[in-house]
């Protein structure tokens, strides 16, 4: 994947996250105390106070026994995820979850909640896991649509997860990807990692391209950051420049520089 590092680069480079990335959460929340919530205060932009709250959020997870309270706030409250409440059947999941995490295999059946999911294990683990949400993995596959697969199809993509976002909702990923690749479709290929697999192939790239990156002493969520913050403005723009419909109704795909 060196050609979508080399683009991650350049968009780091054009990109200040502590300016750009305005993803806020209630400070004065009940499940911070008074010192972790002066903490936030003293934190001039929201990527600080979300960086911040990676480590508060790990520690609570160290000293606690039961969970419940905090793997809900991370989805419903922080996440904005609301349908995916308290109930038995979603504890089990996410108690299944944590499971599958040690044994480096998902179930379809925890893929399909994905984007649910993974925002607890990148609290949990910030160091091996972060969150796969439809925007991160839009952005990532139409990286690795114009930036590798020029010609044929050398990396395969990542499964898409459900979004809320309209842009993603509107112009499908999955749909442009099988239309420029409709020759390898047709023969078979897959174009696809399969979804037992893609959470930690995701993870381990996101790991080992931070470095590249943003340098040795990053963290994993720097990157997977940065792919959220392309994923509304830049990778749109991108997206209308380089998709053409042509009268036959083909779809053509400007790929590379």
């Amino acid at each position: 994947m060196k050609n979508v590092i080399n683009k991650l680069k350049e968009h780091k480079n054009h990109i200040d996250l502590t300016k750009r990335f305005d993803y806020n959460f209630d400070i004065s929340d009940p499940i911070f105390n008074s010192l972790e919530t002066e903490s936030f205060s003293n934190e001039q932009t929201p990527f600080a106070q979300n960086v911040r709250l990676k480590w508060i959020i790990r520690e609570k997870y160290l000293k606690t026994s039961d969970t419940t309270r905090l793997d809900f706030w991370i989805i419903n409250d922080w996440g904005g995820i609301r349908g995916f409440r308290p109930t038995d059947k979603n504890k089990k999941k996410i108690k299944i979850f944590r499971k599958q995490l040690l044994k480096g295999k998902l179930s379809k059946d925890s893929f399909s909640t994905i984007s649910s999911l993974s925002k607890i294990s990148s609290f949990v683990d910030p160091d091996n896991f972060v969150i796969y949400d439809s925007r991160v993995i839009y952005t990532l596959n139409w990286l690795i649509l114009t930036s590798e697969n020029h010609e044929t199809l050398k990396e395969q993509y990542y499964p898409m997860p459900n979004g809320r976002n309209r842009i993603i909702s509107d112009f499908d990923m999955n749909t442009i990807i099988h239309l420029s690749h409709i020759s390898e479709y047709s023969r078979g290929n897959d174009l696809f990692i399969t979804q037992e697999k893609a959470y930690f192939n995701f993870c381990n790239f996101v790991k080992s391209a931070t470095t590249e990156v943003f340098g040795e002493s990053s963290n994993p969520y720097e990157l997977e950051i940065l792919l959220f913050t392309l994923a509304d403005r830049k990778i749109f723009e991108e997206l209308k420049e380089k998709t053409k419909i042509t009268t036959s109704n083909n779809v053509y795909i400007q790929k590379g520089n």
